[in-house]
C-alpha cells in the first residue's frame, strides 16, 4: 500500500546541504514575502479610499480636509472599534506593532506563528492606516512575511534553526518588497529579528529579500526610491561635530518617543474598558487631534517629502513631530494596528529639519543646506529607539538614493543609538516583551559587542 509523501518526508529526502536547501525555499518564501507587502499595500489603499474617498496616500490629507468636522473626528474611532473587533474575535497578536510578537515566537516557540495570524493582521493594520491611524507598514508586514516563513518550515518539519531563518527571510521579503530596499530588509532581519548572521543563515535572507524586493517591483513597479532629496552635501569638516550634536537630539527625540508610547499603552490597560473598545477610544483622541493637526494621519510620507524639500517652518517643523508622536502613541498605545518605523521616520525628518534651521542660523556658513539634516533625521530616531543602527543607515540610504548620505547617516545613527543604549538597554521592540518576562536582548546582534565596550 502507498502512503503519501508528506512535506515532512520530502524534506527529508531532500539531501541537499543546509545553505542549498534553505536558498531553494528562501526563493519561494521571497515569491509569497514580496507578493504580500503588494497586497497589503493595495488593502491598505482599499480602505483610505472607503474611509476618505482619497485615491493614494499622497491626497489624503486633501480628502481628509475637505470632510465635515464630526466625521474626521468618527473615521479613526470607526477602523480603531473593527480592529478591536478583529482583536476580540481573531487573532490576540494584531495588536501593537506586531515586530515584538515575531521576536517572541523566535524565542519562546521556536519561530512557530499560527497561519490565522497573517491575515487578522493584514487586515487589522490596512483598517487602522486606512481609517487615518498614525502608524506604518513595517510593523504588519514583518508578521506577515515572518509567518508565512515560519508556516514553511512548519509545514516541512524542518529543524527549529532552519524554521527561525525562514521566518527571519520572510520578514526580509515584506520590508524588502514594502520599502524598496533588499538590503535594508536583509539587516532588518539579521539586526533586529534573528540577532545574529553566519555564513549560513545571512545568503537564503539576503535571496528572500531581494526576491521579495523584485516581486514587488514587478507588480507595481518601484524603480526610484520612495523619498526625492536634493543633492546632500558635506560643505566643512565642521560638520562631523554638526551630525554629532543630531544624533543627541535623535536619542532624547527615541527616548522621548519610547516613554510617551509605553506610558499611553499604561495608560490605556488601566481604563476599565475591553480590548476591543480600548483602540476605539484612542482612534477618537486621534480624530480630534488630527482635526487641528490632519498631517498626522497614516503613514505621513507626503509630509516627510515637502520636509525634505524645505516646504515648512521651524515651528511647522516641530508641531508636526510632537503630533506625529502624541499621535502614534495614541494609535498603538490604545491597541491599534501597525507599524513604528514610518512614524520614526516621520519624528526624525520633523526633528533633523528643525536642527538643521537651528544649526544653519548659528553657524550659516559651515553646514549644509537642512534639508540634508531632515534626511539624516529619519535615521537617528529609528536607530536610537530599535537600537538597530545598520538597518536604519541602509534602509534610509535605499528610500533616498543618495550614496553621499550614508556618511553622516553613520554618524548621527551610530551616536544615537550608543546614548540609548546607555540610557535603556532594552529597545522599542523588547521592552514590551520584557514586561511579559521575555528577555530577547543577550542574543541582539551587537549586543556582546555593546557590553564589551561599556566594560561589562
Amino acid at each position: 500500500m502507498n502512503v503519501p509523501t508528506s512535506p515532512g518526508r520530502l524534506a527529508r529526502r531532500f539531501k541537499a546541504p543546509f545553505v542549498g536547501r534553505m536558498l531553494f525555499l528562501a526563493i519561494v518564501v521571497g515569491i509569497v514575502g514580496g507578493l504580500g507587502a503588494v497586497v497589503f499595500r493595495y488593502l491598505i489603499l482599499a480602505f483610505t479610499f472607503l474611509f476618505f474617498g482619497a485615491q493614494s496616500q499622497d491626497v489624503l490629507i486633501e480628502s481628509v480636509i475637505a470632510l465635515p468636522w464630526y466625521y474626521r473626528i468618527l473615521a479613526p474611532a470607526i477602523g480603531g472599534a473593527l480592529v478591536g473587533l478583529i482583536v476580540l474575535y481573531g487573532s490576540e497578536q494584531v495588536r501593537g506593532h506586531g515586530v515584538p510578537e515575531v521576536m517572541q515566537a523566535m524565542d519562546c516557540r521556536d519561530g512557530r506563528i499560527s497561519p490565522r495570524t497573517a491575515p487578522a493582521k493584514a487586515l487589522a493594520s490596512a483598517i487602522c492606516i486606512g481609517s487615518g491611524g498614525a502608524t506604518g507598514r513595517e510593523g504588519p508586514i514583518v508578521q506577515i512575511g515572518g509567518t508565512f516563513g515560519s508556516v514553511v518550515g512548519q509545514r516541512f518539519d524542518l529543524s527549529v534553526a532552519e524554521t527561525k531563518v525562514l521566518l527571519t527571510a520572510g520578514a526580509a521579503a515584506g520590508i524588502g518588497g514594502t520599502f524598496n530596499a533588499p538590503i535594508g530588509g536583509m539587516i532588518f532581519g539579521l539586526e533586529v529579528l534573528l540577532g545574529r548572521a553566519t555564513k549560513e543563515n545571512v545568503p537564503p535572507i539576503a535571496v528572500a529579500s531581494i526576491v521579495g524586493t523584485v516581486m514587488a517591483n514587478v507588480i507595481i513597479g518601484m524603480p526610484e526610491p520612495i523619498f526625492s532629496v536634493p543633492g546632500i552635501e558635506v560643505v566643512s569638516y565642521f560638520e562631523v561635530v554638526a551630525y554629532l550634536g543630531l544624533g543627541i537630539v535623535g536619542a532624547v527625540v527615541a527616548l522621548t518617543y519610547i516613554t510617551t508610547l509605553y506610558s499611553v499603552e499604561a495608560a490605556f490597560d488601566r481604563l476599565p474598558v475591553g480590548v476591543a473598545a480600548s483602540p476605539a477610544l484612542g482612534g477618537l483622541c486621534l480624530g480630534v487631534l488630527a482635526l487641528y493637526v490632519p498631517q498626522v494621519h497614516a503613514t505621513g510620507y507626503p509630509v516627510i517629502q515637502d520636509t525634505l524639500f524645505g516646504v515648512f517652518s521651524l515651528e511647522i517643523l516641530i508641531l508636526f513631530g510632537i503630533a506625529k508622536l502624541i499621535a502614534t502613541s495614541l494609535t498603538l498605545g490604545s491597541g491599534g494596528s501597525g507599524g513604528i518605523f514610518a512614524p520614526a521616520l516621520f519624528i526624525g525628518a520633523m526633528a533633523g529639519g528643525a536642527y538643521g534651521m537651528f544649526v544653519r542660523d548659528v553657524f550659516p556658513s559651515l553646514v549644509a543646506d537642512p534639508t540634508t539634516y531632515a534626511a539624516v533625521g529619519m535615521g537617528t530616531v529609528f536607530a536610537g529607539a530599535a537600537h538597530a543602527p545598520l538597518t536604519a543607515i541602509v534602509i534610509v540610504y535605499e528610500l533616498t538614493g543618495d550614496p553621499l548620505i550614508l556618511a553622516p547617516l553613520a554618524i548621527a545613527c551610530l551616536f544615537s543609538t550608543a546614548l540609548v543604549r546607555r540610557v535603556r538597554e532594552q529597545n522599542i521592540y523588547t521592552i514590551g516583551l520584557l514586561e511579559r518576562g521575555v528577555d530577547v536582548e543577550p542574543r541582539r546582534l551587537l549586543s556582546t559587542a555593546w557590553k564589551a565596550v561599556r566594560g561589562k
